[in-house]
């Protein structure tokens, strides 16, 4: 999958592995992966769209907060770019502030 991931694809046993981190999906201006990662969300369904749109948007939360102004542009063009093509598709994925878990 051509999404920012730091993820690895090996069989280490699972005792030895570290919990894996959430994908999430950024685009550089300009970036030359965008037809291939665009190509990939067309072909997820709406619950793995809506699942790494919300990942995309932790993400963007917490650059935001840090100012990172330069982590959080990326983020924002890939958050705004699952919007356009879940909204293609009818499924509309509104901008809103996330909600914590309740404890």
């Amino acid at each position: 999958m051509p999404f920012s991931s730091p993820r690895k694809q090996d069989s280490l046993d699972a005792r030895t592995t570290k919990p894996e981190p959430p994908v999430i999906l950024t685009f550089s201006e300009p970036d030359p992966d965008r037809p291939a990662k665009e190509a990939a969300l067309r072909a997820m369904s709406d619950a793995d769209l809506l699942a790494l749109y919300t990942e995309t948007r932790a993400a963007a939360s917490e650059a935001s907060k840090a100012r990172d102004m330069e982590r959080l542009y990326p983020l924002v063009r890939g958050m705004k770019t699952i919007q356009r093509i879940a909204g293609a598709r009818g499924f509309i994925i509104k901008a809103r502030r996330l909600q914590e878990a309740p404890t």
